[in-house]
């Protein structure tokens, strides 16, 4: 019960660290792209539709578009990579940089998509060849460190 409680009380608060990194004029980061990548690579699943809820909720405090969308929006990136998780599963910096990749290009066209579909417009629905790379080359060592901190560690699933 303690680290479900750990998890919606801190989970949807890393987006508006994120928030806080760009506006000290660091790279920016896109947590959503970091939490597709932990739920597919790392989370347990049987706690993953509850886990995509509270990063969900997280991502509606920094977007427009309502908690449906948002669940959309990381839901469908994470349905993709899952099955790929008997392959990569571990700390594979290669596979974790183009994963990073396409999901740094899939959930802003995902975002813009369901914002069009439901009518619901997007600020984090635009595409930035820049946001891509620093996507690439910075979550997978952030996830690294991610794993190991509360609440994420609390559900990470067994090897």
């Amino acid at each position: 019960m303690k680290r479900w409680c750990l998890w919606f009380l801190l989970a949807p608060q890393t987006f508006l660290v994120a928030g806080l990194w760009q506006d000290a004029g660091l790279p920016p980061l896109d947590m959503a792209v970091l939490a597709c990548l932990y739920l597919s690579f790392f989370a347990e699943r049987r706690a993953l539709p509850w886990l995509l809820l509270g990063l969900a909720l997280g991502r509606c405090l920094v977007d427009e578009a309502t908690l449906p969308v948002q669940v959309l929006v990381l839901g469908v990136p994470v349905a993709v990579l899952l099955p790929l998780r008997t392959l990569f599963f571990g700390q594979h910096w290669l596979w974790q940089a183009v994963a990073a990749a396409l999901c740094a290009i899939a959930v802003p066209k995902l975002a813009g998509l369901c914002g069009r579909l439901f009518d619901q417009a997007s600020a984090t629905a635009r595409l930035e060849a820049s946001a891509v790379l620093w996507a690439a080359l910075l979550l997978p060592p952030l996830l690294f460190v991610v794993r190991r901190l509360p609440p994420f560690r609390a559900f990470e699933e067994a090897a």
